[in-house]
C-alpha cells in the first residue's frame, strides 16, 4: 500500500430504514474529498466541506462513528442490498448509536476500493450544485435531520460522562468511609503511620484494582 493510500481517512454515516436506508460515505486524503450517496458522487477540495453546513456535519457524525483504524475488506459474493450495483468492497462501522440504526450487517459498501477512489480531479461547479441541490432535498426525508443525530451522541455521551463520576464518586466516599474506621483502629491499637498506610493502600486496591491515584 502507498504513502498516499495510508493517508486516506474513510468514514461512513449510514441510516437503516429498510429499502428506504441511506448512507453518506466519505474518503479524504485531507485534500480533497469524495462524498458518495444513493443518488451519486461528487470530488471537492477538503476546505470547501464547511461551504456545505449540513453536509459537513454528516462528516463530522462519520468521524464519530467509524473506527479510527478503519480497514479495508473485500467479498468476493458482493453484495447488492439497496445499492443499485453490486458490490465487493466494504468497511465495518457501527450497527447503531442509542435507538438509530446506522448500518445493515454492520457493513457499508463503496462502490470501489476506497483507496482506488481518484481523488486528484474535482468535479466542476456545476456538478457540484446538482449534488447539493439533491442532497439537500433528500436530507431531511431520507437521511433524518443531522442536528437530532449530533444530540443523540451528545446526550449519549454526556451519559457517559455522569455514569462516570457517579462511579468515581462512589469510590471516593467509599475511601473516605474506610478512611475514617481506619482512623479509628488506629487511634484504638495505637498504629504508627506506615502501616497504616500499608492496610489502607491494601483496602483500596484491592476494592478498587483499576483506581488511578
Amino acid at each position: 500500500m502507498s504513502e498516499g493510500h495510508r493517508a486516506r481517512a474513510i468514514t461512513t454515516y449510514y441510516k437503516y430504514n429498510g429499502k428506504q436506508s441511506t448512507f453518506v460515505f466519505f474518503v479524504n486524503d485531507n485534500h480533497n474529498i469524495y462524498v458518495e450517496t444513493h443518488f451519486g458522487s461528487i470530488v471537492i477540495p477538503f476546505d470547501r466541506l464547511t461551504d456545505f453546513t449540513k453536509l459537513y456535519v454528516y462528516y463530522i457524525i462519520s468521524s464519530q462513528l467509524t473506527p479510527i483504524k478503519s480497514n479495508i475488506y473485500y467479498c468476493d459474493h458482493g453484495y447488492k442490498g439497496l445499492y443499485k450495483e453490486w458490490r465487493n468492497w466494504y468497511i465495518l462501522t457501527n450497527i447503531c448509536w442509542k435507538s438509530q440504526y446506522m448500518s445493515f450487517g454492520d457493513y457499508c459498501y463503496f462502490k470501489e476500493n476506497p483507496y482506488d477512489i481518484d481523488l486528484t480531479h474535482c468535479d466542476t461547479q456545476d456538478t457540484v450544485n446538482a449534488f447539493m441541490y439533491r442532497f439537500n432535498i433528500n436530507n431531511d426525508n431520507e437521511l433524518g435531520c443531522p442536528y437530532k443525530v449530533c444530540d443523540w451522541l451528545i446526550n449519549y455521551e454526556t451519559s457517559l460522562i455522569e455514569r462516570e463520576l457517579y462511579q468515581n464518586e462512589e469510590i471516593i466516599n467509599d475511601e473516605k468511609n474506610s478512611y475514617s474506621l481506619l482512623q479509628i483502629v488506629k487511634d484504638h491499637f495505637n498504629i504508627n503511620d506506615d502501616i497504616m498506610l500499608k492496610i489502607y493502600q491494601y483496602i483500596v486496591f484491592e476494592e478498587h484494582p483499576i483506581l488511578m491515584v
